[in-house]
């Protein structure tokens, strides 16, 4: 997935990415959201176009290397697929790391998500559809920026900013 030394790449990777301001906060991805909720980066490899998750792109960039086959981009502070903050800062944890499908599995199951479960007790929206409404809202009200009143509006005035 990434090409040492193609600085002009991950320059305009960073182009779509807003840094919340304090040491906890996502690193919220502003560029095209797909359908499933989760950002799209385009890529240019051999002259052929290509799609990558952005917070796989930011893991790879955040280890130095590409990911293997068996890793997970794993968001495993957030819960948030927009977020991009595969990094370490001021002690803090990285919002997106690597694992493995099985534990990736078996956080989903342990915050009630997969199988068809909904969260009454944390969302209105449970469906996918409304999973992928709110990582639009919370794209839109960044686009230009940090703007904390428009994202925490675009995540119904949510105690925990995470999208699902």
């Amino acid at each position: 997935m990434l090409e040492p030394g193609n600085a002009a790449e991950v320059a305009r990777f960073f182009r779509y990415v807003v840094k919340g301001p304090g040491p906890q906060d996502c690193w919220w991805w502003v560029g095209a959201v797909g359908n499933d909720s989760y950002g799209r980066y385009w890529l240019s490899r051999n002259g052929r176009q290509r799609v990558v998750r952005p917070h796989r792109y930011a893991l790879a960039l955040a280890l130095d290397r590409p990911l293997e086959d068996h890793e997970v981009a794993l968001h495993q502070v957030c819960d948030n697929p927009i977020c991009v903050r595969a990094w370490e800062a001021l002690g803090r944890r990285a919002h997106v790391v690597a694992g493995t499908q099985s534990e990736n599995l078996a956080g989903m199951g342990a915050k009630g998500r997969g199988g068809g479960k909904a969260q009454p007790w944390r969302w209105r929206e449970f469906d996918r559809a409304g999973r992928v409404a709110r990582s639009r809202r919370a794209r839109e009200a960044l686009r230009h920026g940090w703007d904390e009143e428009a994202l925490r509006k675009a995540l119904w005035h949510s105690r925990d900013p995470t999208l699902f």
